[in-house]
């Protein structure tokens, strides 16, 4: 079996810990990061997001470094496979291109990213390294209106990486990592949603962020499928 590491998206809180975790684990329990890497056996490992300032990112990065380091001493030869969702997935583009510093000749055999976005100062997630083989991105769609204040990383690369353009999706952010808004008290599925500050109403009413959600899990079956990220 393939060894998979992921990284998930920023969740709640401004400090780690044991209530931020608690939160957290039930707000993305059904993220599309969480549906490829937990519970699914010895080879994979599982890594939450930051938290609000980026706080616990570094250390998913060590963290994801060291599994696959583990999982190497213990014999295992498989593919190395890296998915991320928001910062996570700046997150595993930063630990592709620390794994090659470490071990030149060790290559990823395929990244999934769920809109990797550019809110991570301490580390560099504008270019894939080219020891990734196949990436697959996809993005929310600029005109969705949503997170207009996130810029996306991941979006270049060099040979013999394969790196078809990223597929753009009418969801939001949140949709784009399977944690679709939904609605509070008072609020319609026909409403639209608003993020909030700084970027407010977007232009996904809360039905159409389920939908899309879904259809983008879909969409990135094939891809899934064919480098073993999923059966």
């Amino acid at each position: 079996m393939a060894i998979v590491v992921g990284i998930d998206g920023t969740g709640g809180a401004i400090f780690p810990g044991r209530e931020r975790d608690r939160e957290y684990d039930q707000a993305f329990a059904h993220s599309f990061v969480s549906r490829l890497c937990r519970n699914q056996g010895i080879n994979r490992a599982y890594f939450r997001g930051p938290v609000r300032f980026g706080g616990g990112m570094l250390e998913a990065i060590a963290g994801g470094l060291q599994f696959i380091e583990e999982r190497l001493t213990a014999g295992v030869r498989d593919p190395i496979l890296l998915t991320g969702y928001s910062r996570g997935a700046a997150g595993v583009v930063a630990l592709a291109a620390r794994l090659q510093r470490r071990r030149p000749s060790l290559n990823v055999a395929a990244m999934m990213l769920f809109d990797c976005v550019d809110r991570q100062g301490d580390i560099d997630a504008d270019v894939i390294p080219n020891n990734v083989g196949y990436v697959y991105h996809v993005i929310r769609n600029p005109r969705s209106r949503s997170r207009e204040s996130f810029g996306n990383d991941g979006l270049r690369y060099s040979p013999p990486t394969v790196f078809p353009s990223a597929y753009s999706f009418m969801c939001t952010h949140g949709g784009m990592g399977g944690v679709p808004w939904t609605p509070e008290p008072g609020q319609s599925m026909h409403d639209r949603i608003n993020e909030g500050f700084p970027d407010g109403e977007t232009a996904i009413t809360f039905a159409q962020d389920a939908a899309v959600s879904s259809q983008v899990w879909s969409h990135c079956q094939p891809f899934l499928q064919k480098h073993g990220f999923i059966s």
